[in-house]
């Protein structure tokens, strides 16, 4: 997962009243820039591959803001030494925020977007003027901390998700042991209404979060109509379990097999594509059936 800063000009958060922008007169950096603190911190400068949370807002030298976003999307952008050093005024500014300190930067417009924006000016402004930015530097962490922080924010939507479609799950799991006990099939079912017959128990430990493991499988609806299917293709399918790349049921499903363990999910329809249609095959609400093979884990 890459955090990068793709466009600073719709990627930052305001700041706001909480620094002021008032302080001690601005002080030039080797670089040309102007700067002058509003509250030093007390943490560290990000290292190399570190992803800092930025809240900033930026104004032209009228004082008119030029952009102000939601407090809700702050610049996440990756330490990068090489790219820092090459970009010009305003990434070379990152280096010396450290967690906690609010700064303001002032650089002239045409420098800003030649170097750091690597854009033309907008006709909207001035090229002689300059482009003031008001930043503090937020929490530092390593892309494994915003992988773990991501996928429990995920997790806690998808249980926000499931209890709001409990309905639908009971409906679909109706229909489900309806059509096992018609046609004999014993199977298991998950807490969230999943499922799930193991006709091979294969061998080895299960799959954990994290691992990427690889599964051939065979799509239908419940009536037998195909949709998909890897095993058509000689294609086996990969992915990294646990991490929500794939359906919420295929997340479940595939870690109850071992490695060479064969077995059949039965995915209501909020643990597939929900009240979403797929394909002309795949329509909302959906309940799919799958035969997989957990070939093995990587």
């Amino acid at each position: 997962m890459k955090f990068k800063l793709v466009n600073v000009l719709i990627a930052i958060v305001v700041v706001g009243s909480s620094l002021g922008c008032q302080s001690e007169e601005f002080m030039t950096s080797e670089d040309g820039y102007q700067y002058k603190y509003i509250k030093k911190g007390d943490g560290k400068t990000p290292e190399e591959g570190e992803i800092v949370t930025y809240n900033m807002m930026y104004k032209n030298e009228k004082d008119s803001i030029l952009f102000q976003s939601t407090s809700d999307q702050p610049a996440l952008i990756q330490c990068n030494d090489v790219q820092w050093d090459n970009m010009g005024p305003l990434y070379k500014s990152f280096k010396m925020i450290k967690e906690g300190d609010s700064i303001l930067i002032k650089i002239p417009t045409k420098t800003l977007f030649d170097e750091s924006f690597r854009a033309a000016v907008p006709p909207s402004l001035d090229p002689e003027g300059f482009i003031t930015f008001c930043i503090g530097a937020g929490k530092i962490r390593t892309e494994e901390e915003m992988q773990t922080e991501a996928l429990a924010k995920r997790k806690e939507m998808e249980a926000e998700y499931l209890a709001a479609n409990a309905e639908q799950i009971n409906a679909d799991a109706e229909v489900i042991d309806a059509y096992l006990a018609e046609n004999n099939i014993e199977a298991e079912s998950t807490e969230s209404g999943l499922r799930y017959v193991i006709d091979v128990e294969g061998a080895g430990d299960y799959p954990k979060e994290g691992d990427n493991v690889v599964v051939h499988y065979t799509g239908t609806l419940l009536d037998g109509t195909k949709f998909d299917s890897s095993l058509d293709r000689g294609d086996p399918f990969k992915f990294q379990i646990g991490m929500r790349q794939v359906i919420i049921g295929w997340d479940e499903g595939i870690a109850l097999l071992k490695p060479g363990g064969k077995g059949t999910l039965y995915v209501p329809s909020p643990l597939a594509y929900g009240d979403q249609a797929r394909s002309e095959v795949i329509g909302p609400n959906s309940i799919l059936k799958f035969d997989v093979e957990l070939i093995g884990i990587e």
